[in-house]
């Protein structure tokens, strides 16, 4: 439906009004999230902030519309959102439908200035309808609301001109913008750092409207803490002290990966797409070399144990160099390679901050691609909690805290030059088929007090002290564990040329 602009001297005539800019979205509501929801640069916008907002971040949504996706996503993960839209159509429906969040009937340039006092903005194509002075104003407060190290992610459509007359979603709109390269430039002159710049095409399903081009910039605001507090590296508080290493066995692993289903290894994989030469660490069974190489062709790894060193030997022919070695003292040059990982391995070794500054190390970092992978496991990770609750006094052993030895990588990754610091979520289940929970219980003792403490001699204390949680599990009707994993993925921040 097209709407025309009729009025002489109301408010709604008024170049950049609240009322001016409001109108078309009361008109279509619910239409506007049908058709713009699943924008798929806006979703991976969404994702990268997740990735790096601080645990309990309080973030703003300027342009908040219904409250999907933007809000709804970022207040699902346990973040304080607060939305400003000049709809009030849009006002009440983000009301409904995203609750966890607060929305509130505002025009962005009236708000009161709150000088550091967000970890993160949002702004979805909302600054469309205001002159460029008023733009230009809103941007350098953005900089100034933002807390230091707070990240701002912007999307726009460009074009060179203000307060030109469009027909769009069947209203008359009357829009104001920069070319593309101007938007940068005004991030980095109120005081941020561009770290990410595209342009898009995006094709609206809705009758009548051709593409859209689309610019979408991710800015930094200098300072504030290296390694936020991400929830992904919880629970918190953390320890103080590294409880020291488990004990791995290879019978004992294998018996556990018998029984997995991973989707860590997969994200890994796709993370170190445009890599080249890649180290990984702690070789382990293969699992991991074996599917980097597949994809890129070669891979070198660096086991310590040689049992599982000469068991990696016939992978050569798969492009996986093997050479024996610590993580703690890696027998490679420094920036040898791009990009330098390792899956579940920083717990087994004698001093993690060691072998991740020495990954650090053979990374050369003036790479576009340079990043080092760590993965460990989730906060609700159930086997770590099950092994905490259960085996950790029993053996007199301190509990385990797998965000602890995430949060001690990324500080010194940091340190490093290592930045740019992101926490991903991975699937891992661990799988028990057997008939019925007390079958189940059984083999989960089993498999478990071997894979954690093979060898030690109250080994069938343990199992016994397992079965009673494990049925209570397996009688839930359940056949799997949660053994989730976080993928650290540090990389370094590099600023978009001026």
């Amino acid at each position: 439906m097209t709407v025309e602009s009729t009025a002489s001297s109301s408010a709604e005539s008024i170049p950049g009004s609240a009322e001016r800019a409001a109108r078309p979205f009361d008109v279509l509501g619910k239409t506007y999230e049908d058709t713009y929801a699943h924008l798929p640069e806006q979703l991976a916008a969404i994702d990268w902030l997740l990735a790096r907002l601080p645990q309990k971040a309080r973030v703003m949504d300027i342009g908040s519309g219904t409250g999907r996706p933007t809000a709804d996503r970022i207040a699902s993960q346990g973040h304080s959102v607060t939305g400003y839209d000049v709809s009030q159509v849009m006002v009440d429906l983000a009301r409904m439908q995203v609750p966890a969040a607060r929305f509130e009937l505002a025009d962005v340039r009236t708000l009161a200035d709150a000088p550091g006092r967000w970890d993160a903005i949002t702004a979805f194509f909302p600054l469309l309808q205001m002159p460029r002075a008023d733009l230009d104003v809103i941007l350098t407060r953005i900089a100034n609301w933002l807390a230091p190290g707070g990240m701002f992610v912007f999307a726009t459509v460009p074009f060179d001109a203000e307060d030109e007359e469009i027909q769009w979603m069947g209203q008359t709109v009357r829009c104001t913008s920069y070319p593309a390269h101007t938007y940068g430039q005004l991030l980095r002159k109120a005081g941020l750092v561009v770290v990410h710049e595209q342009l898009s095409v995006f094709h609206p399903d809705f009758p009548g409207m051709g593409p859209e081009e689309h610019l979408f910039l991710y800015a930094v605001k200098p300072g504030g803490p290296l390694v936020p507090a991400h929830r992904l590296a919880g629970p918190y508080p953390l320890p103080e002290t590294y409880r020291g290493p488990h004990e791995l066995s290879e019978q004992g692993w294998l018996g556990m990966e018998a029984r997995f289903e991973r989707h860590d290894i997969a994200l890994v994989a796709d993370t170190l797409t445009g890599n080249e030469k890649v180290l990984d660490v702690g070789g382990g069974t293969g699992a991991v070399v074996r599917e980097i190489a597949a994809r890129l062709g070669s891979v070198t790894t660096v086991e310590p144990h040689a049992a599982r060193e000469a068991s990696l030997r016939p992978l050569t022919e798969d492009g996986v160099r093997v050479l024996a070695g610590r993580a703690e003292q890696l027998p490679l040059a420094d920036g040898e390679f791009d990009a330098a990982l390792a899956t579940w391995v920083l717990h087994y070794t004698d001093d993690p901050d060691a072998a991740v500054t020495e990954m650090a190390r053979t990374v050369d970092r003036t790479h576009p691609e340079a990043k080092v992978v760590l993965v460990q496991g989730a906060p609700d990770n159930e086997l770590i909690a099950l092994w905490n609750r259960t085996c950790a006094s029993l053996i007199g052993e301190a509990p385990d805290h797998q965000g602890h030895l995430l949060t001690r990588a990324a500080r010194i990754l940091a340190a490093h030059g290592f930045e740019d610091l992101s926490f991903h979520r991975a699937r891992v289940d661990v799988v028990f088929p057997e008939a019925g929970p007390e079958a189940k219980a059984q083999a989960a003792a089993g498999v478990l007090a071997d894979f954690w403490n093979t060898g030690h001699p109250q080994l069938v204390q343990l199992r016994e002290a397992l079965l009673p949680a494990l049925y209570e599990h397996f009688a839930s009707g359940t056949d799997r564990f949660n053994d989730d994993a976080v993928m650290l993925l540090a990389r370094p921040r590099r600023a978009l040329p001026a």
